[in-house]
């Protein structure tokens, strides 16, 4: 499986996107600097040069049914939970597929799918990990790295290694049809579920506890009252 190491980069996503035809599955676009890093919705993602794991893998799940597409990313933050786990650090994945350790944001992902027929034709696994990083400039609210929660530092040629092995585990599960073992850990790892805490939804904030997420990645939350309503990403927010 190919890496390839950039000096400096716009993003390793478009990097992705622009060699995907000529690559093979598993290949990974790896860069010490972004200058247009992004995460979800096009939010930007700060990452100081050479400090971080800013990478992009190439994926070819083209035997998964386009309704089961929310796996990739559930394997995706599963890969990421047990690359942590092992350098001694506990985090949860905050929906759809952040990590967070305890209430801070430790490593972004973004999913792009493309759809061939009736199933995915590829995938592109975009992660943003904080790991050697220790001031940050930008007015993200609540971010931390590895070297802040373990004191450690690490070689990122080495990390990466690592998190693509972390990350092919769960893949290599899902290729095996382990739907239920993939469910019952992202869900064990969820987040604040099953917890009471606040959420906002169009400006508005309700007290809630989140209790499913469904096939296709939307989440559902309960309110005081009883009743249970479903949201896709970015149509509800967590009150941190």
């Amino acid at each position: 499986m190919k890496i390839t190491w950039f000096n400096e980069t716009d993003s390793t996503q478009r990097e992705a996107v622009r060699n995907a035809d000529n690559a093979a599955e598993g290949a990974v676009w790896a860069a010490l600097f972004q200058t247009a890093g992004r995460g979800q919705q096009n939010n930007s993602w700060e990452s100081e040069g050479g400090k971080n794991l800013t990478i992009s893998v190439l994926l070819r799940p083209t035997w998964l049914p386009i309704e089961k597409q929310f796996y990739i990313s559930k394997i995706t933050s599963l890969g990421v939970y047990d690359f942590l786990k092992q350098h001694g650090i506990e985090s949860t994945i905050k929906w759809p597929n952040d990590s967070y350790v305890n209430n801070k944001k430790i490593a972004g992902t973004l999913i792009e799918n493309h759809i061939g027929g009736n199933a995915l034709s590829l995938s592109i696994l975009g992660i943003g990990l904080n790991v050697n990083q220790e001031i940050f400039k930008s007015n993200a609210p609540n971010p931390t790295s590895m070297l802040l929660e373990n004191g450690k530092t690490i070689e990122l040629k080495t990390a990466l290694l690592d998190l693509r092995s972390s990350i092919f585990k769960w893949y290599d599960c899902l290729k095996d049809g382990g739907f239920k073992e993939i469910d019952t850990n992202y869900t064990k790892h969820l987040y604040r579920f099953g917890e009471w805490h606040w959420f906002e939804k169009q400006g508005k904030r309700f007290f809630g506890k989140i209790i499913h997420i469904k096939p296709n990645g939307e989440i559902a939350i309960e309110d005081e009252s009883g009743k249970q309503s479903t949201f896709a990403f970015k149509e509800v927010s967590f009150i941190l």
